[in-house]
């Protein structure tokens, strides 16, 4: 089995302030916490070649991804549909995109300037690439993080680590990191740039083994620290992270993968909305007129006489797959509930499957027909009650035709 493997990372830090995206901010950054960073990564297996790139951002557009694919593919060669653009989902990060429920505008010269900078990470993972042995470790994450809507409720708190080394000597060429949580330990009160949980365990865990990191946020539609916190602000996204990276030194356990040749894909389905004629936007909306006075009453008033102003919603819902020995890889252009995520476990329990969350566009939350009209979830999604458990299907109907 030949496997290479190459890894790249670009700080992309603005040099003055901008505006920010997530929290509907309505002023610019006053400080740099962390580092905002671009990372990819090239594998190539039997001479199959995927390339992943992650955005330190809350979002990617569609055109974004678009143009990112297509500027990679014309430099390396590889097919756009082995190229997966996606995000961390950091709300602390420059406001490179137009989120569809806030006012912020994106800073386009900033993400001008991305396109460019994506790319070039992408094509120096591809160009560093080298012959690599492949190990994968996993654990399972207590008392951090979970469902934010119901204490012990669905979760997918399984973190999982792949190491590459260079095949002659061993050498720590990188790892790819796959987790489920919000990075949103900082607030809307706080002005820092930051990749919030996540930039903060790739730092740590690239400081201790000494090799790039690359972060994969998963199934965190309806995961966050909510019930677990101690404190807020910095403090209390050092301790989280801290703690994380302990939980990941101390429980970390080798766990058995198989490589062979890659099978992929991809499907996509069309989705329509239209708060006009959705019973559950008349009956969530008559259900919140008639709260007492609450913070959250006129907020999600609100919400809901944003989603009717947009008249009628059409999405594309676009998913890429890739089978590689017994791990199955699938990429969700979307905040994934859990139990979501949990379905496509289910479906292949003979595979150790990853989401790769916010992937090549971003369309809000998919929130399973259980969950619909409960949570904040809903009013921050743009499709009908079904569509989730429809696309998940779908997806499962074509990996399980590639097995």
């Amino acid at each position: 089995m030949n496997i290479e493997f190459g890894i790249s990372k670009i700080d992309v830090t603005p040099q003055s302030p901008c505006r920010m995206g997530g929290y509907n901010r309505k002023g610019a950054w006053t400080d740099v916490l962390d580092p905002i960073e671009v990372n990819a990564s090239a594998v190539c297996v039997d001479l199959v070649p995927f390339i992943l790139i992650e955005l330190d951002s809350i979002m990617v557009s569609k055109d974004f991804s678009l143009s990112v694919k297509n500027a990679v593919s014309s430099k390396t060669g590889i097919d756009s549909s082995n190229i997966v653009v996606a995000c961390i989902h950091t709300h602390s990060a420059p406001c490179y995109f137009k989120l569809a429920y806030e006012d912020t505008l994106p800073e386009t010269e900033l993400t001008s300037d991305l396109i460019g900078l994506a790319t070039e990470a992408a094509v120096s993972a591809w160009a560093s690439r080298s012959k690599a042995t492949v190990s994968m470790e996993m654990l399972g994450i207590e008392g951090l993080y979970g469902n934010r809507n119901v204490q012990g409720g669905p979760a997918d708190k399984q973190v999982s680590i792949f190491s590459f080394e260079d095949a002659q000597g061993g050498r720590p060429i990188g790892k790819m990191l796959f987790m489920s949580a919000h990075p949103t330990i900082l607030n809307g009160k706080s002005a820092v740039l930051s990749a919030d949980l996540i930039g903060h365990v790739r730092q740590r865990l690239e400081r201790k083994y000494g090799c790039p990191v690359l972060c994969v946020n998963g199934t965190c539609g309806d995961v966050s620290t909510r019930f677990y916190r101690q404190g807020e602000g910095v403090a209390e996204l050092e301790r989280t992270a801290n703690e994380l990276c302990a939980q990941i030194e101390s429980k970390r356990e080798r766990a058995a993968l198989r490589v062979d040749t890659p099978r992929w894909g991809s499907i996509s389905m069309k989705s329509v909305y239209d708060a006009k004629t959705d019973p559950d936007w008349i009956e969530m909306t008559n259900r919140i007129e008639a709260m007492d006075a609450s913070p959250m009453r006129d907020f999600l008033l609100k919400r809901q006489q944003l989603k009717l102003s947009m008249g009628k919603i059409e999405l594309e819902l676009p998913s890429q797959f890739a089978v590689i020995g017994n791990c199955i890889f699938i990429t969700m252009p979307c905040d994934t509930c859990s139990t979501l995520g949990l379905d496509f476990k289910r479906a292949f329990s003979q595979y150790n499957v990853f989401v790769i969350g916010y992937a090549n566009t971003y369309c809000n939350y998919l929130v399973p027909q259980e969950d619909y009209g409960k949570y904040f979830e809903t009013y921050n999604s743009r499709t009908p009650r079904g569509v989730a458990e429809a696309f998940v299907a779908r997806i499962i109907q074509a990996v399980g035709a590639a097995l």
